[in-house]
């Protein structure tokens, strides 16, 4: 059984600014498990998921490709499917993916 507690959860800063992030897990494909946090402005890059990716919005308001999503919002991207981030609030994220993510650069 695998526990990741608020009160304990150790946030990473990304390579893009006002963007951090707190791993659950990994699995042998490079998919993840994370909550995101990004402040209003915060933008993360166009990128395709090489497997099935899923997101719900825990707290804010965020812009993922276009689609506006506010707390409680879910969204479930297929393999090869491209978007960016961008939060309209602070916000926070659960992302779930099967394998992992390319940015396009």
């Amino acid at each position: 059984m695998l526990v990741n507690r608020a009160i304990e959860r150790d946030w990473q800063a990304s390579d893009q600014q006002g963007i951090e992030r707190s791993v659950f897990r990994v699995n042998d494909k490079g998919g993840k498990t994370v909550i995101i946090r990004m402040e209003k402005g915060a933008h993360f890059p166009h990128h395709v998921y090489e497997g099935n990716a899923e997101i719900m919005v825990i707290n804010g308001q965020v812009l993922i490709g276009g689609v506006e999503l506010n707390k409680g919002d879910y969204l479930y991207a297929k393999s090869g499917e491209e978007h960016d981030i961008v939060a309209l609030t602070d916000s926070e994220i659960f992302l779930s993916t099967e394998q992992a993510m390319t940015l396009i650069t």
